[in-house]
């Protein structure tokens, strides 16, 4: 089995621009959306759900770390906007 160290964040532009590069392809396919927490929870486990099976196909299939990237990608996305969501509700009070 394979062990993965903790890259602690430090090449944070890449993991920025990443982001950014999906959210703006989320708004492209959905456009802009009003969902509530738990929506926004749902589709972040479903991205989770599809996360953990690229991992699982990356591990013992033939799975490629691209698409482990991209699942975990969107699952980032999908959790800075319930974050965003939370921050501008106790912004405007």
């Amino acid at each position: 089995m394979r062990h993965y160290y903790d890259a602690q964040l430090l090449d944070n532009e890449w993991v920025i621009d990443k982001i950014q590069s999906e959210n703006e392809r989320q708004m492209d396919k959905w456009g802009l959306q009003d969902r509530s927490a738990f929506e926004w929870l749902t589709y972040t486990t479903e991205e989770l759900g599809s996360l953990a099976k690229a991992i699982s196909e990356c591990e013992y299939r033939d799975g490629t770390k691209e698409k482990v990237v991209r699942e975990a990608i969107q699952v980032a996305t999908l959790a800075l906007k319930i974050a965003e969501m939370f921050e501008k509700e106790e912004e405007e009070g």
